[in-house]
């Protein structure tokens, strides 16, 4: 039996292992993938034993930059990003959140030249490549401006919120509002910005989150972080040897 699975700390939100396992068993592949979780003060001393046996995984909050010191290789685009989210069984790792969600925005008409992300971490770095790459000026609000300030220096973009009528998107790429705590949300007034604004939300469990809830009511359009896992999905399963399975899926997984 092939071994994948999710590394990281407090996961009983991830959807992960029901979406892999499902699609497993609906191809007949003898694999299973499940959580592994591991505390930040036991990362350093469990992760080798951890990856060795495992053919490929997943990593997240927090490890998406601790893991990049134990493996073999690290790809282009996930040095830049300072983060990596899937590895192979050559424990060779790559970034598939920019690409995951560049694949769930890129069908959407954008009205606007300017995407603000709230946050500064893994997740906003990945964001924020994949905005650059689409060609909008990035803007990034956080909590903490010194992490603003180093993302934005990192990606050529800018600290702030620029003016409302020309923001195309606006991203929380923060953990705020993922369960358990789902009544938080970002600090950012929705009624400044057009209703044809997108408001996407990379948590996506609950579906919808309060801050999308909130753009709704407003009359904006949404997404949330459950397309960006999907198109994950499918980019990591052909980098773990499931490309016809991979290329399959593409266009046909239901949302």
């Amino acid at each position: 039996m092939l071994n994948y699975g999710i590394i990281g700390e407090h996961l009983p939100h991830t959807l992960s292992p029901k979406i892999y396992n499902s699609l497993f068993k609906r191809y007949k592949i003898n694999a299973e993938y499940r959580v592994i979780e591991i505390p930040q003060n036991s990362f350093d001393s469990l992760i080798k034993d951890v990856i060795k046996n495992l053919d490929g995984f997943n990593i997240t909050i927090p490890y998406k930059t601790r893991i990049m010191s134990y493996l073999k290789y690290v790809s282009e685009d996930s040095e830049k990003i300072g983060a990596v989210n899937v590895v192979n069984s050559r424990k060779m790792g790559f970034n598939t959140d920019w690409k995951g969600f560049l694949e769930s925005v890129k069908s959407r008409k954008l009205y606007g030249s300017s995407a603000v992300i709230i946050g500064a971490g893994g997740a906003a770095r990945a964001v924020c490549y994949a905005l650059k790459d689409m060609g909008l000026n990035v803007y990034v609000e956080n909590r903490t401006r010194e992490k603003a300030v180093i993302l934005a220096k990192q990606f050529d973009a800018q600290v702030g919120i620029p003016a409302p009528s020309e923001v195309a998107i606006i991203v929380n790429a923060t953990p705020l509002g993922m369960y358990p705590n789902v009544d938080s949300m970002p600090d950012l007034d929705l009624s400044r910005f057009s209703k044809k604004c997108l408001v996407y939300d990379v948590v996506y469990n609950p579906r919808p989150t309060k801050f999308l809830r909130q753009a709704q009511k407003l009359g904006m359009r949404t997404i949330d972080g459950y397309e960006m896992l999907i198109q994950q999905a499918i980019l990591n399963l052909s980098l773990w040897s499931f490309k016809e399975l991979a290329e399959e899926l593409k266009g046909n997984y239901p949302l």
